[in-house]
Formats: structure tokens, C-alpha cells, sequence
């Protein structure tokens, strides 16, 4: 009969097909992390949260395509603070999405949206399970957390080519990352045009001069050319130290901001964060941080002194609890508060998968 003829190839195009599809989704790898925080205000005035509420902050989705050898694709899907977008509530992100091509170790060039390679914590900041604290160090990150006049060192993320690699100088590790973009500004979308021809510039150096030792610097550069301001050039140092079940990470931060009409503004953020990582899973952690937002005004400072432990019940699922005590001295914008202080309890319920 002619209908089995046509009946094999179908079994066949559907066997092909789901052999294909197979071998698709082994080169598929997904990921992602959630994180459910609560926040409470001890004092009746302060920056804080006073309403001791419980925040949704993030489900997150991580995709890797492994196309071959040297082709990869990456993307990270965020939805933020219970997301519903028919009401207006919470945010849906791309968090960045770019290929990668592989030549080397040495040399791996990115295209698309990505994350600023600056500091330790940016390229992290939504991967609550990499890190202790409930929330990355403000003063390197988000310094007008600590200062509300601070400005940032550099934007979350950009758009453009990136080069980045790791190698061997003296039988010790390095990596290094560059990175070109649009740059920071509200006039358009930074992730679709530029709205001037200067290109933002990011650079990174890391080097371990020994095993329990790291270090590096990071550099950005960019001619804003709108919303007031002309230019911002940022540099940070890093530190990572680790001997047995002692951890300490710092970082200094120097921010340069050029206003189109005004005297230029340094502004300098750093934090030192020790940890003691007990067998059961106890990590209790200590963090200090410091913003000075404009160098050239005194007592314009504010600090953030986080006491906290955080718990990991079984691999990427911790628990993570912390009392943020913030002070300011009598210029800072901390000083419309009692004693220019106040305390803001923070937790929150983490899970890596």
C-alpha cells in the first residue's frame, strides 16, 4: 500500500527530530537562584524600612547554550519583587545576553548586554547564593544606600564587546576583562543606541600572588554628556584573603564625577568584610563600610556597620540574618535623623539550584 511508504518517512522525521531535540537540550544547561528577604527599621525615623515587610526580591532563570566548542550563549532572566506586570508591580529583566567566542583561555570575546566587569560583587549582585550578606556592600555598589547623594562608580550593566581571558604569569593565576559600551544615560535606551560617540570603557585585572591571596583593579571611563553630568571615571581595588576557616574581602573605591557646569567631585567608598566558616555550615560575618560622597565637604561621610550569620542548610540553600546600624556624620544626609543613625534588621531565605 502507498500510505506505508509515507508512514515510514514520518516515523523516521519524527525519529530524527527527537534525536536532534535531544542532542539540542544535552547541550543546554539551566540554572537560577530565589530569594525571599524581610526588612524592619528598629527606630521610628530613619532610611530604613518601617513597616517590617517581607519582599519576593528575585526568581531567577540562567541559560547556557553550548553550540560547540567555541561558541557559547548565555542569558539571564530575572523577575523581581512578585512580579505582575498587568498591575504595574515588580520588574522582568533581561539581566544580560550575549555569545561568546572562544579563541583561547586567553582570549573570549562577548557580544550583547552584560554586566560591568567591575569589582567583585557586580557581576554577582543577583546571585544571592554567592555571597553572605543579605545584600551586596552598598559603598562600593550602591553608595546612596549609605548616602542618598552619593552617585554611582560605574552603571549595573551595558551593551557592546567585551574581550576577556585567564592565564599563567610566574606559575601563578591571572584573568583579565575589557569591555566597550554605550555607557550610562536616560535619554535613550543604553541598550539600543548611544546618545553620544564617546564609548564607555571598562577594565579589570585580577592576580592571586599566592594560593589564599588575590588581588586586582578595576578602571571605568565614561563621557556621559547628559543628565548634568560630562564625565565619570571610577578605579577600585580588591582584595580576597582565605586561610582555613578565615575569610576577609575589601574593597576601595574612587569615584570621579565632572558636572557639565561645576567643580569636578572625587568621592571615595570602601568597605572590609571578615567571616568564620564553621563545619556545620555557621558563617557569622562582619562588614564595615564608609561613602564620603564629595571629599571637599566635611563630615559629609556615612557609615554602615553589618553584624550578621548566615547559615547554609545544604548546598546553595542558606539562610542569612544581619543588623545594618548606618551613621553619618553632621553634613550627611544621615544627619535629618536622632543622633544621625539609625537600625535596620534584614534577612532572607536564599536557594541556588
Amino acid at each position: 500500500m502507498r500510505w506505508k511508504p509515507v508512514m515510514t518517512l514520518v516515523v523516521m522525521s519524527l525519529a530524527c527530530s527527537h534525536g536532534a531535540l535531544a542532542q539540542g537540550l544535552s547541550k543546554l544547561t539551566i540554572n537560577g537562584y530565589s530569594s525571599f528577604e524581610f526588612e524592619k527599621q528598629i527606630e521610628e525615623e530613619g532610611g530604613g524600612d518601617p513597616n517590617a515587610s517581607f519582599d519576593a526580591d528575585l526568581f531567577d532563570l540562567v541559560f547556557n547554550f553550548q553550540v560547540n566548542d567555541k561558541i557559547r550563549v548565555s542569558a539571564d532572566l530575572t523577575w523581581e519583587h512578585g512580579t505582575a506586570t498587568e498591575d504595574g508591580f515588580g520588574n522582568v529583566a533581561v539581566e544580560y545576553a550575549f555569545v561568546e567566542y572562544a579563541f583561547a583561555d586567553l582570549a573570549k570575546v562577548r557580544v550583547g548586554k552584560m554586566f560591568t566587569p567591575h569589582g567583585i560583587f557586580n557581576e554577582i549582585h543577583t546571585a544571592k547564593p554567592a555571597f553572605l550578606s543579605v545584600k551586596e556592600p552598598a559603598s562600593t555598589n550602591k553608595p546612596e544606600r549609605i548616602v542618598e547623594n552619593a552617585f554611582r562608580y560605574f552603571p549595573r550593566w551595558g551593551t557592546g564587546v567585551a574581550i576577556r581571558g585567564d592565564g599563567v604569569i610566574a606559575q601563578r593565576d591571572f584573568s583579565y576583562d575589557v569591555f566597550i559600551s554605550n555607557g550610562a544615560q536616560e535619554e535613550t535606551n543604553p541598550f539600543e543606541e548611544d546618545n553620544n560617540l564617546a564609548k564607555a570603557i571598562t577594565a579589570r585585572f585580577r592576580f592571586e600572588p599566592t594560593e589564599s591571596f588575590s588581588i586586582g583593579n578595576s578602571f571605568y571611563h565614561d563621557k556621559v554628556g547628559a543628565d548634568g553630568v560630562e564625565k565619570i571615571v571610577s578605579d577600585g581595588l580588591e582584595l580576597r584573603y582565605q586561610t582555613g576557616t578565615w575569610r576577609i574581602i575589601a574593597e576601595l573605591a574612587f569615584g570621579w564625577l565632572t558636572p557639565e557646569d561645576g567643580d569636578k567631585i572625587q568621592q571615595i567608598g570602601w568597605y572590609i568584610q571578615p567571616s568564620y566558616y564553621f563545619e556545620n555550615g555557621l558563617t557569622p560575618y562582619v562588614r564595615l563600610e564608609r561613602v564620603d560622597p564629595n571629599t571637599d565637604i566635611a563630615n559629609d561621610h556615612g557609615y554602615d556597620l553589618i553584624v550578621g550569620l548566615n547559615y547554609e542548610i545544604s548546598g546553595g540553600f542558606m539562610i542569612k540574618a544581619e543588623n545594618n546600624y548606618y551613621k553619618g556624620g553632621s553634613n550627611s544626609t544621615l544627619a535629618q535623623y536622632p543622633n544621625a543613625s539609625y537600625n535596620e534588621i534584614k534577612a532572607a531565605v536564599v536557594l541556588g539550584f
